[in-house]
């Protein structure tokens, strides 16, 4: 890198918005500039994505400034506190490294403590992008398997859609109760867990 002054910029995201109020933004800001300043680079700007998920084809404005800025060869290195605040999944992160090799941008992480130009650096740089992509894909599994429950038991993962029983029907209701109804909570006959049946009797007693 050419120059007295090295142009450093930070990186910062949470991905549920209930953080975006917490010390999660600013325990990383803390960690980038102190970094910053025990290598003497200038900190120029630390761009934040408050509430935004990490994840394939996530609309990220902070990140997507910060490569547009980062070609047009406005500073040196980028700054992160943990490599799955910029991406969690390989693809994607190894792709924005290319990048910023490209653009003769250096890559940093402070929590890792990991220079990414060296040999030993890309090696380790890999290994934790994949460990990374794996904690993604275990969420999206665990999440697929708590609707499939919901949907054995019954149960609609979200509203119930515009002509499905809600179960207020006479023929669900009291007297006869909601088991008197055959299709009451129950999947489709095709035995799909994601589909409702059509309710058969009271069609102006639906959503």
């Amino acid at each position: 890198m050419s120059g007295a002054v090295v142009r450093a910029v930070g990186y910062r995201r949470v991905s549920m918005r209930e953080q975006v109020d917490g010390h999660s933004l600013d325990a990383q800001e803390v960690n980038i500039r102190q970094y910053a300043d025990s290598h003497q680079w200038h900190l120029v700007e630390i761009y934040t994505d408050a509430g935004i998920s990490a994840k394939k084809g996530s609309h990220r404005p902070a990140l997507e400034r910060l490569m547009a800025d980062a070609q047009a060869g406005r500073f040196e290195i980028v700054i992160v506190d943990k490599i799955d605040r910029f991406y969690r999944h390989l693809s994607g992160l190894l792709s924005a490294l290319d990048k910023l090799n490209t653009w003769n941008v250096s890559f940093v992480s402070v929590q890792e403590q990991l220079d990414f130009t060296t040999v030993w650096g890309k090696l380790t740089l890999t290994v934790l992008g994949i460990l990374a992509e794996i904690y993604l894909d275990n969420l999206r599994q665990e999440t697929r398997k708590g609707k499939l429950q919901r949907a054995r038991k019954g149960l609609w993962n979200g509203n119930i859609p515009f002509g499905y029983c809600r179960g207020n029907c006479l023929t669900c209701n009291i007297p006869n109760g909601k088991d008197y109804c055959p299709d009451f909570g129950k999947t489709d006959k095709t035995e799909n867990p994601d589909e409702l049946v059509f309710h058969p009797v009271e069609k102006v007693i639906v959503r």
